[in-house]
């Protein structure tokens, strides 16, 4: 979120303020959210891989990426695109 609220010239504390009164959520919650809905998006309809999707999404590492989708979702990234076909 502090990236988010540096590019806005805000604090990370009055961003979550302000996506607190307007959604109900954090600014990292919705930021995760809009993550595993481009991870979902990536797995869906391309063929690349886990660690060319991770690179995209800006992980420092495939493994990271698989935690962090597997956290949101419940599934891994490979389970999730299994499913979809």
């Amino acid at each position: 979120p502090s990236v988010y609220a540096d590019m806005l010239h805000i604090s990370p504390n009055y961003l979550n303020k302000i996506c607190k009164e307007e959604t109900g959520q954090t600014a990292g919650d919705l930021i995760r959210k809009r993550i595993t809905v481009e991870a979902q998006r990536l797995l869906h309809y391309t063929s690349d891989t886990v660690k060319e999707i991770a690179d995209k999404l800006g992980f420092e590492n495939a493994s990271y990426f698989i935690t962090f989708f597997k956290k949101q979702t419940e599934i891994t990234p490979e389970q999730f695109r299994k499913n979809q076909s």
